[in-house]
């Protein structure tokens, strides 16, 4: 007990005399403290602003049924047979980002003009970034610092010219792709696995622009999503449509061929003619129902485009946001003085145990 009693009071003297220690050192820890939030003052209100426009999306149920619900009875009973019409393939909502930060799709985005109102200039946000935008005092002093010899040997070495080869391919220089690629982090898209919801934001330095570019994402992406789903569908609707008017064509071909055979043999009574008769009257039935059979087709790949298509539903639709996004003075400041606590009591507590040696 005794042994235990003496650890107590050792545990507790040694608290007493860092609570003595640190209030001994108290006006350097202020001191220390206030240049943090000082720091932090200076780098709240010289970072960039930023606002967020953000949209929800519920997008249609992903089952489709083998028989087209409603639209299978109703063709069904106009005379068409549904049955082999079946789910194209499904593009699965956890892609959706992929799809977003895919270098056709930024490359679209980026080459989009849009309108920023703070400069009240309709460009597009390839040029606003490489032309307009200019780093934050806290971005410039590291460019100019820790990045200085980086800054150097692009200047020297790397050119900043678009390299352009008679090649079907995409291809920037570094500066474009530094861009890029600072614009892809921009976009952000996220599927909420419980609830199915889409969640689609953009960040920019003007509101009008970020919501503009939230827009532009909702559409560009929405159209890729349907022409994906999409594509066999159309390609077969195409197919059947110009089979379809070609064998019309033939159809009213032999049509006008029989009519005429007719006219001219109309009071003769002949084996012969006779037999040519039926054999252009049989070509005609053939046709007929060769006819009949691609409009039953074209139907059915009509109906099939529109039940594939996909139905994307706004919960949450864009707008302008009146808010900023960044910077979060309050949070900026807060931990700055937080860190500043941190440092300037552990530079105390190492000055202690250095001078205890």
């Amino acid at each position: 007990m005794n042994e235990k009693k003496n650890i107590v009071n050792e545990d507790e003297i040694d608290l007493i005399e860092l609570a003595k220690l640190i209030w001994s050192k108290r006006i350097f820890i202020l001191k220390v403290t206030g240049l943090f939030i000082l720091l932090g003052l200076v780098i709240a209100f010289t970072s960039k602003v930023e606002f967020k426009a953000s949209c929800k999306l519920l997008p249609e149920s992903q089952e489709v049924s083998a028989d087209l619900g409603g639209l299978g009875g109703l063709a069904g009973l106009a005379g068409f047979d549904l049955s082999g019409i079946g789910a194209s393939g499904i593009l699965s909502p956890e892609l959706y980002p992929e799809i977003v930060h895919s270098v056709p799709f930024l490359n679209r985005m980026v080459s989009t003009p849009i309108y920023f109102e703070s400069i009240d200039t309709t460009i597009t946000s390839f040029d606003y970034f490489k032309d307009i935008d200019s780093p934050s005092l806290l971005g410039w002093m590291a460019e100019y610092t820790i990045g200085l010899p980086v800054k150097v040997k692009k200047m020297l070495f790397d050119s900043d010219q678009l390299i352009r080869q008679d090649y079907n391919l995409i291809r920037f220089s570094k500066k474009d792709w530094e861009i890029i690629e600072k614009y892809k982090n921009r976009l952000s898209v996220s599927v909420d696995s419980k609830t199915g919801t889409i969640n689609i934001s953009a960040e920019m330095p003007d509101p009008v622009a970020a919501a503009q570019v939230t827009d532009l994402l909702v559409k560009e992406l929405t159209q890729r999503v349907t022409n994906y789903r999409l594509e066999k569908s159309v390609i077969n609707l195409q197919f059947v449509q110009e089979r379809f008017f070609e064998v019309k064509e033939e159809y009213s071909k032999k049509q006008k061929e029989l009519a005429r055979y007719t006219d001219r043999n109309r009071n003769i009574t002949n084996s012969i003619i006779q037999t040519e008769y039926e054999r252009l009257q049989n070509e005609l039935n053939i046709a007929f129902e060769v006819y009949k059979g691609l409009a039953t087709q074209l139907e059915q790949a009509k109906i099939k485009v529109k039940e594939e298509t996909p139905v994307f539903t706004v919960l949450e639709p864009v707008r302008v946001p009146e808010d900023k996004s960044k910077p979060k003075r309050g949070i900026i400041l807060i931990g700055f003085c937080i860190a500043g606590l941190f440092i300037s009591i552990g530079l105390v507590f190492v000055k202690n145990l250095l001078n205890g040696r």
